[in-house]
């Protein structure tokens, strides 16, 4: 397989430089050196490069994602599963002090949280279970203050009922005791509207979500996304169509993802699916609602922490040099290149 498989258009690589997958423009005869030089010959993972920067003494660092080719994040890797190779050669863990380093400062992960407060949820027993489940999400997907991830992962959560406007009621923090607290002030006679503006809620949330990550990107940091809806019934207020709702879900940029959550019997599962491109669950009742809520927090979490930023020392001193991170965890095997200039560089590196 051609290395130039692993590369997919997206909002970053457009908007990103510097990426250059090793074998995309050379001959068939090179690129199947290069895949073995690299042992990467069948990539099954897509390493998608964000940035990367080279500063004195010799700290090398690059910002990356990384899925499976069918893209499923893979989060949890070490530097155990990174390989270094400058200008092809493989670079020592003895000498490269190979790290992965927070991101606060450098990254931003945000998720919209959207809750459905309609008649059928607050005039019934599901309205306690609800706040459970939120609850054990946020508990599932933010770190806690204490540590040094503590900041990488922000949450916000708004409600909607049948009104026109979806309803802040915790604007973006990543400490999990706000968002918990704002979670347990939800009442029976917050809602307005006993309808569901389901659709509205779709293209609204789809909305804030898609600006809160460009408002880091005007700050200089590199942002991603995840919208998370919950509802228990179908649209009713028909203030927007359906089209309108899958639209906005279709126009979102690669970096924006959607989870969907159902409860009941009387959810429009075709359409939830739709919008939960990147995972839907459904609660058969009210019992089966705190696991599912734990099984969606569990897929943004690994979304969120398919980020990595890796750092090492690299042992060049001059010149411009190539650069190619191979990552390998069980079965799974790809990797990305680009180029950083070693002008300047000596010795005193440490990875901080």
């Amino acid at each position: 397989m051609n290395l130039c498989r692993l590369l997919r258009p997206s909002l970053l690589f457009v908007m990103l430089s510097g990426l250059l997958l090793a074998g995309c423009d050379a001959t068939s005869g090179e690129s199947e050196a290069n895949c073995e030089i690299f042992d990467a010959c069948t990539p099954t993972l897509e390493l998608r490069l964000l940035e990367s920067d080279a500063r004195p003494p010799a700290n090398v660092s690059v910002l990356f994602k990384v899925d499976t080719i069918d893209d499923e994040p893979i989060a949890g890797l070490t530097p155990g599963n990174f390989d270094i190779f400058e200008n092809e050669r493989l670079v020592s863990r003895f000498e490269a002090d190979l790290s992965i380093l927070p991101k606060t400062g450098r990254f931003q992960y945000s998720i919209a949280l959207l809750l459905d407060l309609s008649g059928s949820i607050v005039q019934s027993e599901s309205l306690e279970p609800l706040k459970q489940a939120a609850r054990r999400f946020v508990d599932a997907i933010l770190y806690p203050t204490t540590d040094p991830r503590s900041g990488e992962i922000e949450l916000g959560i708004w409600w909607f009922d049948g009104q026109a406007d979806v309803t802040l009621l915790q604007p973006f923090t990543p400490d999990p005791d706000v968002l918990k607290s704002a979670i347990e002030s939800i009442t029976a006679d917050l809602p307005l509207d006993n309808s569901t503006n389901l659709y509205g809620a779709v293209v609204q949330g789809t909305a804030l979500a898609q600006e809160r990550v460009l408002s880091f990107r005007q700050d200089d940091i590199l942002a991603a996304g995840t919208l998370v809806i919950f509802t228990d019934g179908t649209d009713q207020a028909a203030r927007t169509t359906r089209s309108a709702a899958l639209n906005a879900v279709r126009a979102a940029a690669d970096d924006l993802s959607f989870f969907t959550i159902g409860l009941g019997g009387e959810i429009d599962t075709p359409t939830l699916e739709e919008i939960g491109r990147n995972g839907f669950v459904s609660a058969a009742n009210i019992n089966e609602l705190l696991p599912r809520f734990e099984e969606i927090g569990g897929l943004v979490r690994d979304e969120a922490n398919s980020y990595y930023l890796l750092e090492y020392c690299s042992p060049k001193r001059s010149g411009e040099n190539n650069l190619t991170i191979r990552a390998s965890t069980g079965d799974f095997v790809g990797i990305l290149s680009t180029k950083f200039s070693a002008d300047g560089f000596q010795a005193g590196c440490r990875i901080e």
